[in-house]
C-alpha cells in the first residue's frame, strides 16, 4: 500500500492534549470520487466527445460546485502565479471554443494540404479537461478540510498548502508561541518558516551561521528554523525560465514534528530547552568562530536538504587560501556582531553577556587582519590599473588600424578582400587575443575595486559597533 500523501490525502495537525502536544491527522474526504471515475471515462475515450463531456459536467459537476469561487490553493508550493478558479459555465465554453477551434484548425490543415492529426489534438484537448476538473475537486476537498480541521479540540495548527503571505501565530504553552510563516505560491519569492517565541523573546538559529557556508543574517534572524532547500532550482513553464524555491508539502511533517518537540521539552524541562534553543546556538556560534579565525579548512551542511536532526545529515569540505580565506573570515566574524543585539536580548531569560562579550573580542583581535587584506587588495588594485594603462597603448593602436580597415572596406567595399584578405586576417586574429585581454585587465580592476569596497564596508560595520558597544556597557 503506497504511503498517504501530506495535504491530498489528510492533513497533519498539532494538538494541545492532557498537557502536552501531540501530531494527529484528519482526512481530506474526496466528494468527486465517483464523479472523477466517470470523467477519466469520458476523457480516455477516441475521437471528439467534448459535447457528452461538458454535458457531464454541467449535469453532473456543477450542481455540486460553487458556482464562481478562487480558491487560494498551491498546485506547488514554490511556483508562482497560485490560485485554483472555479467557474463551471465559462470552463464549459472554454472547452467548447476549443472543440470548435479544432475543426477549424483541420480545415485549414486540409486546405494547405498539412498534416493534421484530429485524433492527438482532441486527446490533448481531453487531457486538459480532465486535468482542469481535477484541480478543482482537490481545492474544493482541502477547502471542506480546513474547516473540519478548525474544530477539532485542542487545534494549534494544521497544515495547509493556501498561497499568499501568512503569519499566523500560535500560543502553543503559556511561555512558548509559535508562527508558520508562509509565502506559498510566490515563485523566487516563496519561503515556509518557523518562528519560535519563549518568554515573548524570538529564537535564532544563530549556529546556521557557522553550519552553512552562505547564509544571510537579515534572513536568519526571521525564523527559528527554516523548511525547503536553500538552493534553487530552475524549471520552464510557458512564460519562460522561472526559479522555483524548493518547497515541497511533505516539509509540512518536518515543521509540525520540529514545534512539537520544541514544545514539549519546554513543558517537561524547560532548563533542558533553554539549553538546546538558546544557550548551545550561542555556544556553537563561539566555537565556529574561533575555528573560522584558526583554520583553513571548513566543514559546512549541505545547503540542499531538509530535515537536519539526524547526526548523517549531508556535508561538503572546503578549503580556502589567499583572498578567498579572508574575505570569508572577514564576512564570518565581523558579520557575526549582527546578532549581538539578539543574544543580548536573551539576558531575560537566561544570562547571555559572556557570549557577546566573547564574539567582540575575537573581533577586535580579528580586525587587524582585516586591515592587511584591505591594504594588500589596494595594492592589487593600483598594479593592475597600472598595467591595464601600459596595455592600452599597443591595444589603442590595434584600434586606430581596425578604424582604418573600416573606412577601407568601406571605400573600395567589393575590392577590399583583393588588397587586404591576407593581412586583415591576421590583424583579426591580434584584435581579438587583446580584446579578450582588454576584458581580463577589466574583470581584474574590478575584482579588485570589489574587494576594497567590501572590505572597507567590513571594517566600517566593525567601527560604528565598537563606537556603540563602548558606549553601552553590557548588564552583567
Amino acid at each position: 500500500m503506497s504511503e498517504r500523501k501530506i495535504n491530498e490525502e489528510f492533513l497533519l495537525l498539532l494538538v494541545e492534549k492532557d498537557g502536552l502536544v501531540e501530531t494527529t491527522t484528519i482526512s481530506i474526504d474526496n466528494h468527486f470520487e465517483d464523479n472523477s471515475l466517470i470523467l477519466n471515462e469520458l476523457c480516455a475515450g477516441n475521437g471528439d466527445n467534448i459535447l457528452q463531456i461538458a454535458e457531464y459536467i454541467n449535469s453532473a459537476i456543477k450542481p455540486k460546485l460553487p458556482p464562481n469561487i478562487t480558491y487560494n490553493y498551491c498546485k506547488e508550493l514554490g511556483a508562482p502565479f497560485q490560485s485554483v478558479h472555479v467557474n463551471i459555465d465559462k470552463g464549459v465554453k472554454d472547452m467548447l471554443d476549443c472543440r470548435g477551434l479544432i475543426y477549424l484548425s483541420e480545415k485549414v490543415a486540409k486546405r494547405d494540404n498539412d498534416e493534421y492529426d484530429l485524433e492527438e489534438k482532441f486527446r490533448r484537448l481531453k487531457c486538459q479537461i480532465k486535468e482542469k476538473v481535477e484541480l478543482w475537486f482537490k481545492a474544493f476537498n482541502i477547502d471542506l478540510a480546513y474547516k473540519k480541521a478548525k474544530k477539532v479540540p485542542g487545534m494549534l495548527l494544521y497544515s495547509h498548502r493556501i498561497s499568499g503571505w501568512s503569519n499566523p501565530e500560535y500560543k502553543i504553552t503559556s511561555a512558548l508561541k509559535q508562527e508558520v510563516k508562509t509565502n506559498f505560491g510566490y515563485g523566487r519569492s516563496s519561503y515556509f518558516y518557523s518562528l519560535l517565541t519563549f518568554k515573548n523573546i524570538q529564537i535564532t538559529p544563530l549556529s546556521e551561521w557557522i553550519d552553512y557556508r552562505y547564509a544571510n543574517s537579515s534572513e536568519v534572524i526571521r525564523y527559528t528554523r527554516r523548511f525547503g532547500g536553500r538552493i534553487a532550482k530552475y524549471f520552464i513553464d510557458g512564460k519562460g525560465n522561472i526559479v522555483k524555491t524548493r518547497i515541497d508539502n511533505s516539509y509540512w511533517c518536518n515543521a509540525i514534528e520540529f514545534t512539537k518537540d520544541a514544545a514539549n521539552l519546554s513543558l517537561i524541562n524547560e532548563k533542558e530547552f533553554v539549553d538546546k534553543y538558546i544557550m548551545s546556538e550561542c555556544e556553537k556560534m563561539i566555537i565556529g568562530l574561533e575555528g573560522f579565525y584558526d583554520k583553513n579548512e571548513f566543514i559546512f551542511l549541505d545547503e540542499d536538504q531538509v530535515s537536519l536532526e539526524s547526526k548523517d545529515c549531508a556535508r561538503y569540505r572546503v578549503g580556502m587560501n589567499g583572498y578567498e580565506l579572508i574575505d570569508f573570515r572577514t564576512e564570518k566574524i565581523i558579520g557575526a556582531l549582527d546578532f549581538i543585539h539578539k543574544i543580548i536580548e536573551y539576558n531575560s531569560i537566561i544570562p547571555t553577556n559572556e557570549y557577546a562579550k566573547r564574539i567582540v573580542s575575537i573581533n577586535q583581535s580579528f580586525i587587524p587582519n582585516v586591515h592587511h587584506g584591505l591594504e594588500a587588495q589596494k595594492e592589487e588594485l593600483i598594479t593592475a590599473q597600472n598595467n591595464f594603462k601600459a596595455f592600452l597603448v599597443p591595444h589603442n593602436e590595434l584600434v586606430k588600424k581596425q578604424l582604418f580597415y573600416q573606412e577601407e572596406r568601406l571605400r573600395l567595399k567589393d575590392e577590399f578582400d583583393a588588397k587586404y584578405r591576407k593581412e586583415y586576417e591576421a590583424f583579426k586574429l591580434k584584435m581579438n587575443i587583446s580584446n579578450k585581454e582588454h576584458a581580463w585587465h577589466i574583470n581584474k580592476i574590478n575584482l579588485h575595486a570589489g574587494n576594497v569596497e567590501s572590505l572597507s564596508g567590513y571594517i566600517k560595520k566593525y567601527n560604528d559597533f565598537m563606537k556603540q558597544w563602548r558606549s553601552q556597557v553590557p548588564v552583567g
